[in-house]
Parts: structure tokens; sequence; C-alpha cells
């Protein structure tokens, strides 16, 4: 294995446990969301989805996703609404409340990396934000880690 792989197999693990370790620190919008809900609401966030579809999205499993929805949906944040191409199917949407949540989640990560990152240049970010798009769509293509 080349040192630069070896290298790049330890960084990554690094910033994985960092931003893990953040993300639970990291303070609530709501009391009864978690970081794990995050992704779900985003899926849905330009559209309604099926839950098999925000799955394979987020690199999850759909019973994982069903019990994210429910959860979500007990607290007003989603809903289930008819599929106009399929009337025995149900689609997950945001609500009103769900969508400012979604606002204030995004605000609050966006100034967070605006503040952590403000000493990088716009070229630094534009090729880190290439190369982590690049190594995230090299991931999810990968067959040897899908369940």
């Amino acid at each position: 294995m080349p040192a630069s792989t070896r290298q790049l197999s330890t960084s990554v693990i690094r910033m994985l446990r960092t931003l893990h370790a953040t993300r639970v620190r990291a303070p609530r919008v709501h009391p009864s969301v978690e970081a794990s809900h995050h992704s779900v609401l985003v899926a849905v966030r330009d559209q309604p989805s099926r839950v098999g579809d925000i799955a394979e999205r987020n690199l999850s499993d759909a019973s994982t996703v069903s019990r994210q929805v429910s959860h979500l949906t007990s607290l007003g944040l989603l809903a289930k609404v008819p599929d106009p191409e399929d009337g025995r199917a149900q689609l997950v949407a945001l609500t009103d409340e769900g969508a400012a949540l979604l606002v204030e989640l995004v605000d609050r990560r966006e100034a967070w990396f605006g503040a952590l990152l403000s000493d990088w240049s716009d070229e630094d970010l534009t090729a880190f934000v290439g190369y982590v798009d690049r190594f995230c769509d090299a991931v999810a293509a990968d067959d040897r880690h899908r369940r």
C-alpha cells in the first residue's frame, strides 16, 4: 500500500472521529431531534420522497429511515402525503415547522463552517469542496460496502 493511501486512510478516520465528536456535542435546535435525523430532513427539502429513496440517498437502510421518519412525523416536522403517481403509496414531506427547523439547522452549520474556515482562501475552499465531493462520489459508487 502506498504511503499516501495509508496517510489518507488515517486522516479520513481522524476527520470522521472529529466530526462525530463535534456532532455529539453540538447544541440541539430541537430537543427531540438528533443529529442523525438531519439527513432525513435534508433528503425531503426539495420534494417529497419515498422512504426507500431517502434511505438510498443517505446510504442507510429503509428500516432505520422508516423509524426516523416516524419519529419526525410524531414531532410534526414531517408529514406523509399521497404519491400522485401511485395512490396506494405515500411520500414523506417537510411540514412548515420542519422546513423552518431545517433552515435554522443549515444556517447554524454554515455559520460554524464559515467561522471555522475563515482564514482559508476561496481557492482552498473550492479545492477542498471538489476533493470531498469526489471522495464521497467514489465511496458511494463502491459496491463493496453496500448492504
